[in-house]
């Protein structure tokens, strides 16, 4: 390339600036470092005003949580107070318990023994009316004792006891309608027999009819006939001469007489104790053998002997036999209420 060609290059110059653009540069400049420091301060002091408020925070949280702390070991320590106290009540609730069990089964085994004690004392007082029943044929006594078995059941009022005190009150209605003896007045006729048999005149003793008075006269010749009238009389009376209705009889002496009125009196005796035990039987069969003696070794002529033979018929036609006098009915709802106790 030629030379004419290259152009010559040459450095371009700014233009002139004034003196004063450069202090404004450094006011700016250290407007801008002020502002710079002032920002930081400000960021600084916002910084330390974070961290003032931080740690404040944290102290607080650090309070709240110890403060936290000592209410949840206040919290435990109360809980495991309750706790306890739970515990302690719930033995106590348990020891309640279980002696209100004890006092449960205690009452029931009193009233059980009650219960048992009243049953024992009906059956006392059952057996009782029953061996009045059966033994004596006293009817009155029996129902005196089942009347104080029902009044002793209704103080009581107890509903397991309903079923014994219907059988006793079926039975004392059952007794009440059975035709009953007079066993006092029977009792009381056989006395007056007993009393009355030395008052019977043995047949060997008969007396015959006296002789009919013939009238007297008047003179020596009546009174001569007179004395030998009663010289014939005492002639006779050395010997004398009865009819007996049963010629087997024996004679009887007198001790044989006083023994033939006590074995009387003890036939009738045995009659007054097959009444007071209703035995019919044997009650007709003692009148009948008294009857059968008086007939036959008394002066049966004699109205004492007559009326005695009548009073022991009339007492040998009376029923003194007690039919179906029992009380089982109220024995077996006994025996099954005793049987189905615990």
């Amino acid at each position: 390339m030629p030379e004419e060609d290259v152009i010559p290059q040459t450095t371009a110059r700014s233009p002139a600036r004034p003196g004063w653009i450069a202090p404004a540069a450094m006011v700016l400049a250290l407007i801008a470092v002020l502002g710079t420091l002032a920002l930081g301060w400000q960021g600084y002091t916002q910084m330390r005003s974070l961290e003032v408020q931080l740690a404040r925070r944290i102290g607080e949280f650090d309070a709240a949580s110890r403060e936290a702390r000592g209410a949840a070991k206040a919290a435990n320590e109360a809980l495991a107070d309750l706790q306890s106290r739970l515990m302690a009540m719930e033995t106590r609730a348990q020891e309640a318990q279980n002696q209100q069990l004890a006092l449960t089964a205690m009452y029931q085994e009193l009233a059980d023994s009650a219960d048992e004690r009243v049953l024992a004392d009906m059956e006392q007082t059952l057996l009782l009316a029953r061996q009045q029943l059966q033994l004596a044929g006293n009817v009155r006594a029996a129902l005196i004792g089942l009347e104080a078995a029902d009044t002793r059941l209704a103080k009581l009022g107890k509903s397991q006891f309903a079923g014994l005190r219907q059988a006793i009150v079926r039975d004392m209605e059952r007794l009440r309608l059975m035709p009953a003896a007079d066993i006092d007045g029977i009792n009381a006729r056989l006395e007056a027999l007993i009393q009355g048999v030395d008052q019977l005149k043995p047949e060997s003793e008969a007396e015959p009819p006296p002789a009919a008075a013939v009238p007297g006269g008047s003179g020596t010749l009546d009174t001569l006939e007179s004395f030998g009238r009663e010289t014939w009389k005492e002639i006779k009376g050395l010997l004398r001469i009865r009819r007996l209705d049963h010629p087997e009889l024996p004679l009887l002496t007198p001790a044989q007489s006083y023994f033939l009125n006590q074995n009387l009196k003890l036939r009738l005796l045995a009659a007054r104790l097959t009444l007071l035990q209703r035995d019919e039987a044997g009650f007709r069969a003692d009148l009948g053998a008294a009857r059968s003696w008086a007939e036959h070794y008394f002066n049966r002529r004699d109205p004492t002997t007559q009326a005695f033979i009548a009073s022991l018929n009339a007492l040998s036609q009376v029923p003194v036999a007690l039919k179906d006098a029992q009380i089982q009915a109220s024995l077996e709802a006994l025996q099954a209420l005793r049987g189905g106790r615990p």
